[in-house]
């Protein structure tokens, strides 16, 4: 992933955008300050975790979520005998764009009676740096109301950074709200690690076409670790932003044929010892 290329952010609540690696364009929605604080956000850690499992550790995530990462996505997981984690844009449920259409709380209930895991992504799905400290705050709690009147008994959930663009006052209020988050900034989770800016990897053509899903894997099961995945729309003829059935199956047929075990975001941190 660079942290050169952009897309066109989203500017309402009403329709869902891609999550573009690192994205500059959704931090110039903001503006200057907005620029600025998550160039901050990003370089200033709240807590860390030191984050060696016994294993390695492969976590499949999936955000926004379009309809197709619910019916293909999970589909592949379970083939596995494994679950994935849907980080759930509360605000956008059912809405239609160029790109997909976003699943619905129809989906939020039934994934996670199959044992996927639901988590943060913010209600309206705007980037965190381009929202005040208060109004972010509002935006993250209508989140947490909206996944927990559909999963009872959610708890202690993790999140994921629309556009992959934080900031410094939200990442501290994250720090202390939920149990960690996912940044879009590419490698594997091991030693001294920034809980509130988890690394992750896209799995994409576009992203796996600079570093093979073999490379990562092998990287992985050698040294240890946590990689955490992250796609949108799972079809033959995906967005940029998202993958393929072929590719999301070999990333997770790859991992068990490595001995790297395969569980979701908070499985994992449970793994890693962090609370």
């Amino acid at each position: 992933m660079t942290q050169t290329e952009t897309t066109t952010p989203v500017r309402t609540a009403t329709q869902t955008a891609p999550i573009g690696p690192d994205d500059a364009t959704a931090a110039r929605d903001g503006g200057l300050l907005a620029r600025v604080n998550h160039a901050l956000g990003r370089r200033i850690a709240f807590r860390t975790g030191d984050i060696r499992p016994a294993k390695p550790i492969l976590s499949v995530t999936f955000d926004d979520f379009p309809r197709s990462a619910g019916v293909e996505g999970s589909r592949i997981l379970e083939a596995h005998g494994v679950r994935g984690t849907f980080y759930v844009a509360s605000g956008l449920f059912d809405r239609h764009s160029d790109l997909w259409t976003v699943a619905g709380a129809d989906a939020v209930v039934d994934l996670a009676a199959r044992g996927h895991e639901m988590a943060l992504h913010g209600h309206a799905h705007r980037p965190a740096a381009a929202l005040t400290a208060g109004a972010f705050a509002a935006d993250l709690a209508a989140n947490r109301a909206a996944l927990r009147r559909l999963v009872p008994g959610l708890s202690n959930e993790s999140y994921a950074y629309p556009y992959g663009i934080c900031g410094l006052p939200q990442k501290r209020w994250l720090s202390q709200t939920v149990r960690a988050s996912r940044s879009v900034m590419a490698g594997i989770n091991l030693g001294r690690t920034d809980l509130d800016f988890l690394k992750s990897v896209e799995i994409s053509e576009r992203s796996l076409a600079a570093v093979p899903m073999e490379a990562w894997l092998d990287r992985l099961a050698r040294d240890g670790g946590w990689l955490v995945l992250f796609t949108h729309d799972v079809r033959d003829n995906p967005t940029p932003y998202g993958t393929t059935a072929r590719i999301l199956e070999a990333a997770v047929s790859g991992a068990l044929d490595r001995g790297i075990a395969i569980m979701p975001v908070a499985e994992a941190l449970d793994a890693c010892g962090i609370a």
